[in-house]
Parts: C-alpha cells; sequence; structure tokens
C-alpha cells in the first residue's frame, strides 16, 4: 500500500521505479485513523433517514460533506507537516489563551460526545446481534474497546492494522448489502444529479445539515495533526514538500473508502427502506426493514458492521484525546489511563440517560452527540485557519491566495449552517 500511495503522488526510488524512504513510509496509515471517524454511529443514522426519506437525492450531500472535510483534514497535514507539531500544541503556544483553553475545552466535549455515540452505537449493534440489554451492552463495548488499547500497547502499527481490518469489515459488509439490495443504478444517478428535490423540504435541508456536521469532527483533525507531526519529526526539510504529496495522497485514499462507505449505506436505505414517505430515525427500525425486506441474512451483516464502526471509531477516539491533552499540556497520561476515564465518564453518562428514558429511543443519544459535535467544530476549525494562514509558523508552506479565501469562506459557511442546525434542533 505504502509504495501504491507513493506512485500515486509522484515519488521515484533510486532505480526509477515506484518506492518509499522508510522516513517517509511512517506516513502512510494517518489517514486511515482518521477514516473510520467518518463512518461512526453518528453518520450511519444521518445517512440511513436522508436515504430512506428521499431516496438518493442527497447521496450528492454526502460527496460534497466528503470533500469538504477532506479540505480540512488535507490542511491539518499541512500545518502539521511544516511545523513538526500538531495542532493543540500549536494553538496553545501562538494564538490567544482564552482561544487556546476555548479550543482544549471544546475538544474533550467532543472527545466525551463521540465516546458517548460510539458506546451507544455499539450497544445497540450488541442488542440486535445478540439480545444483549443496553446497559450491558455499553460496557461490553467500552470493555471491548480497552482490551484493543491493552493489546496495542502505543504501537501505531498495530493499532492501524487493528482499525483496517474493523474498516474492511464494514467495507465487505456493505458490499454485500449493496449485492442484496441491487439498486437500479440508472435511477441512483439520476437522483443523485438533483438534490434540490429534497432540500426544498425542510426535512431534506435539516438531514443534509446533519450530513455535513456529522462527517467533520474535530477531534479528527487533533488526530491526524498529532500523528503525522510525530511521524515527521526527523524528516530534513528538503523532504517536507513530498512528504506533503505523500500525506495528502493517504488522506484522499482513506477518506475515499469512508466516503463510499457512507454512500453505501444511503444507497442500502434507499433502495430496501423507502417507499413508507416516513424517514427511518433509529437504527433498531433499520435493522427491522432491512431483515424484512432483504433477509435476516442481511439485517446480521448489518449489525456486524455497525459494531465495527462504532469499535473502530472509539478506539480512534482515544487516541485523539491523547494528542488533544499532551498539546495543550493538560495530561501526562497514558493511553490507558486515559481510555479508562474517558469511556468510564461516557459509560456514566450513556447509562444515566438510559435510565432516566427507560432505554427507549437510545438514537436520541446520538442526536446529542452531534449537537456536541456541531457547538466543538469551529473551536477547532478557525485556529487550523489562524495558524495556516501566519507566516511566522508555517514559513514557506503559509496559506496564500486562492487557497486562503477558500478556506476562510469554508470556515465561515460551516459556522453559520452550524449555528442554523443548532437553532432548528432547540427551537
Amino acid at each position: 500500500m505504502s509504495n501504491l500511495i507513493f506512485a500515486v503522488s509522484g515519488g521515484r526510488n533510486a532505480f526509477g521505479q515506484p518506492g518509499m524512504p522508510a522516513g517517509l513510509r511512517r506516513l502512510v496509515g494517518s489517514g486511515l485513523l482518521v477514516a473510520v471517524g467518518y463512518i461512526d454511529p453518528g453518520n450511519w443514522a444521518t445517512d440511513i433517514a436522508g436515504g430512506s426519506r428521499f431516496g438518493y437525492h442527497l447521496l450528492m450531500i454526502v460527496f460534497g460533506a466528503a470533500f469538504l472535510a477532506l479540505g480540512f483534514q488535507v490542511l491539518v497535514s499541512r500545518l502539521a507537516l511544516a511545523t513538526g507539531e500538531d495542532l493543540a500544541a500549536l494553538t496553545l503556544r501562538h494564538l490567544p489563551r482564552p482561544l487556546a483553553r476555548a479550543a482544549w475545552l471544546a475538544g474533550e466535549a467532543a472527545i466525551l460526545a463521540t465516546a458517548l455515540a460510539e458506546l451507544v452505537g455499539g450497544a445497540i449493534a450488541l442488542r440486535l446481534l445478540f439480545q444483549i440489554p443496553l446497559m450491558a451492552g455499553v460496557a461490553m463495548t467500552g470493555a471491548g474497546t480497552y482490551a484493543v488499547l491493552l493489546f496495542a500497547r502505543n504501537n501505531a502499527d498495530r493499532h492501524e492494522r487493528i482499525i483496517g481490518a474493523l474498516l474492511a469489515i464494514v467495507s465487505m459488509s456493505f458490499v454485500f448489502l449493496l449485492f442484496k439490495a441491487n439498486p437500479a443504478w440508472t435511477a441512483v444517478m439520476q437522483e443523485a444529479a438533483s438534490p434540490a428535490a429534497a432540500l426544498r423540504e425542510p426535512e431534506g435541508f435539516m438531514i443534509a445539515l446533519g450530513i455535513l456536521g456529522a462527517t467533520l469532527m474535530p477531534h479528527n483533525l487533533y488526530l491526524h495533526s498529532g500523528s503525522l507531526a510525530q511521524r515527521a519529526r526527523d524528516l530534513p526539510a528538503a523532504m517536507r514538500p513530498i512528504a506533503m504529496q505523500v500525506a495528502r495522497t493517504d488522506t484522499l485514499f482513506s477518506l475515499g473508502i469512508a466516503t463510499l462507505i457512507n454512500a453505501a449505506i444511503m444507497i442500502v436505505a434507499a433502495a430496501s427502506l423507502s417507499g413508507a414517505g416516513l424517514a427511518i430515525t433509529s437504527l433498531d427500525q433499520a435493522h427491522a426493514v432491512i431483515a424484512k425486506s432483504l433477509g435476516a441474512g442481511a439485517a446480521i451483516v448489518f449489525a456486524v458492521a455497525l459494531y465495527a464502526a462504532g469499535q473502530s471509531s472509539t478506539i480512534t477516539g482515544v487516541l485523539a484525546g491523547k494528542v488533544l491533552s499532551q498539546g495543550f499540556g493538560a495530561s501526562g497520561w497514558s493511553d490507558r489511563r486515559r481510555a479508562l476515564v474517558t469511556r468510564a465518564a461516557a459509560g456514566a453518562a450513556a447509562m444515566g440517560m438510559l435510565a432516566y428514558t427507560g432505554g427507549q429511543n437510545p438514537d436520541q443519544l446520538l442526536v446529542l452527540s452531534q449537537v456536541i459535535l456541531s457547538l466543538a467544530l469551529p473551536f477547532a476549525l478557525v485556529p487550523l485557519v489562524m495558524l495556516a494562514t501566519r507566516g511566522d509558523v508555517m514559513g514557506a508552506f503559509v496559506l496564500r491566495g486562492v487557497w486562503r479565501a477558500a478556506a476562510i469562506a469554508a470556515t465561515m459557511a460551516i459556522i453559520a449552517l452550524d449555528a442554523y442546525l443548532l437553532a432548528a434542533q432547540f427551537l
């Protein structure tokens, strides 16, 4: 995979054949760590709602949101490779302390919100597969994450292999579900080309905003920058431009896989869940309708993929939390200790809310997590753009011209859309 990415990025070895020096080879894999954040249970909920209610009309929104997220992930990789430091550390060093403190607190809130969503998503998957009560499922999902971190023991390559295996399970599951759903591809292309049919309706517009909010996550920006900065600190200055090409191609390759999975979720939902005229608003509903329309085997595959997606995302959430706390100088905890504390806090919150509601409609906790992530996102994007456009930070790699204007405009648009989404949620 490393030579393939290097070849795509334009690199050649001493013999004129595709190849990659050891220092650059270490950069490959960081994109995979962040890709799993794009297929977490929050994304499942919005993609299924969009597909079941509006068919394929919102498919272009999935690709548009992924393109926007890709731009910011490439930008944060450029920041890390240009400076050799992660976004959190640079925010603390170069930006006003009140902004840095707000960014840190918002980032920690995002980590807890992500953990909450993935514990609940894993618990729902275990209930669908084995009829395990939600409370026990939350505990078992958290214990599974901690066991994986103990096995990996701060080994980045081992983390990537585990996450790669989980991502492969999700990918193969949706290849199978696509085959079972057998969508009419002509209809897929025709409806995807006309998103306005869904966006004209208030519900369709809100689901589209939900897709945008569920795609770009603040903890992914911190994780990506921390992973690349750690791997690139010993690179000589002359190798940094090609390192940016390698990181960009790695990010494009990994997020491309995640985008195709999100598209497959919506296509499967549109092909097998639509027709009633109402959005499927819970994972339990989606599982039941898939079992009825595609068969019990397809429903089992759906639940297995849901558990794999949630488990892989919660692992990267722990890693992102370590980057965040170390960068802001807030903690010297190990991965395992932080995983235990974070999962215990998120698990306690999940169990408390489930107990309060009697275990009814746990998908509302997924919605809550997306609201928190929407609130936290600007506190990561604003520092990122501010740092990337400063010559004293970026040096020769400072963001200029049309790319600078595009980054600022995209950030302002996301803040405005998040504000609209939050106002609609509360009002």
